[in-house]
C-alpha cells in the first residue's frame, strides 16, 4: 500500500516516542507474565490470521477500551498490525495515556508470518474442544459455548450453526438452530440444556448406540480430497508445532485453540 506522505510524517514523528522490537523480541516476550500481544488490525485482516494469543483491539476503538482490558499502567504492551506504522500510532497514544512499557513490532505481522512464526484462526476466546462430551455427544459443549460467544461478536470470522459441525450435530438431535440458541443462551448449565433437550425430544433422543456412531463419524472426519489435504497441511505448518499428530479436522480445531499436547 503507497501511503501518504501525511500519515508517514505522522509515523515518522510518532517513531521518536516509541520502541521497534523486532518478530523474534515479541515472540519472546509474549511468554512473560505481564505482557500483552494486541492485534490493532482490522477485523476482516484479524479473521484472515494473526499472532496466537493475541488480543483484538482495532486501532479505531484501543484507546477506548484498553483501560478496561488491561488496567496496570505498567503492564508490557506489544501492538502490531500489518506492515509496522499504525501500530507506532497506537502505541504512541498508549504512552500519552499512562501506559510505560508500550513497544511496536517492526515490520507488522507481514515479518510476523515471513519470520516463520505461528499463526492462528482461532477467536480471541475459544469455545471447548469439540473432544469435550455432553450427554455423551462430543462437540455439544463447543456448540453451547459457540452459541453464547457468536453473536457477541467474539467468534470473528467463524462459520455458524447453519454449516459443517454446528448443522451435523443440530440435524442429529432434529433440534432448530434458533431454538437451540436461545436455550444455550438463556440456561446456566450444561445439566439444564441437555435436561431441555431430552425433554423436548422424549423418545426422539438418541440411543447409546447413534451416539456413539456419531461420535465416531465425527471424530474421524478428515480431508478427503487431494485440494483439501493440501490445505489441511498447509494450516497446520503455519501453526504452532504439536506433540501429537494431527489427522483429523477436530485435531486441527484443538491445535489452532492451543490444545494440542
Amino acid at each position: 500500500m503507497q501511503h501518504s506522505s501525511g500519515f508517514l510524517k505522522l509515523v515518522e514523528s510518532a517513531k521518536t516516542r516509541v520502541r521497534d522490537i523486532s518478530v523474534q523480541e515479541a515472540q519472546a516476550l509474549k511468554k512473560t507474565m505481564g505482557t500483552y500481544l494486541i492485534d490493532v488490525r482490522e477485523q476482516s485482516e484479524w479473521n484472515e490470521g494473526h499472532a496466537p494469543g493475541a488480543i483484538f483491539l482495532s486501532k479505531g476503538v484501543i484507546e477506548r477500551d484498553i483501560e478496561t482490558r488491561i488496567p496496570d499502567l505498567d503492564s508490557v504492551i506489544l501492538c502490531y498490525c500489518s506492515g509496522g506504522f499504525r501500530s507506532v500510532l497506537v502505541a504512541d497514544n498508549l504512552q500519552k495515556m499512562g501506559y510505560t512499557q508500550v513497544k511496536s513490532i517492526s515490520g507488522g505481522f507481514k515479518s510476523w508470518v515471513a519470520g516463520g512464526l505461528p499463526v492462528s484462526h482461532a477467536p480471541e476466546i475459544c469455545p471447548r474442544s469439540p473432544y469435550d462430551r455432553l450427554g455423551g455427544l462430543v462437540y455439544l459443549p463447543r456448540l453451547i459455548d459457540k452459541c453464547r460467544l457468536y453473536p457477541a461478536g467474539k467468534l470473528a470470522g467463524y462459520n455458524y450453526l447453519t454449516v459443517g459441525f454446528d448443522k451435523t450435530i443440530l440435524d442429529f438431535i432434529c433440534v432448530d438452530s434458533k431454538e437451540f440458541e436461545a436455550a444455550a443462551q438463556s440456561m446456566k448449565s450444561d445439566e439444564e440444556i441437555l435436561g431441555w433437550l431430552k425433554g423436548t425430544l422424549g423418545s426422539c433422543w438418541p440411543t447409546q448406540n447413534a451416539i456413539q456412531e456419531m461420535n465416531e463419524r465425527l471424530m474421524r472426519r478428515a480431508p478427503d480430497s487431494p485440494e483439501k489435504i493440501a490445505d489441511f497441511q498447509k494450516n497446520v505448518k503455519l501453526m504452532s508445532p504439536a506433540k501429537r499428530k494431527i489427522e483429523t479436522y477436530f485435531d486441527l480445531i484443538d491445535l489452532d485453540e492451543g490444545r494440542h499436547s
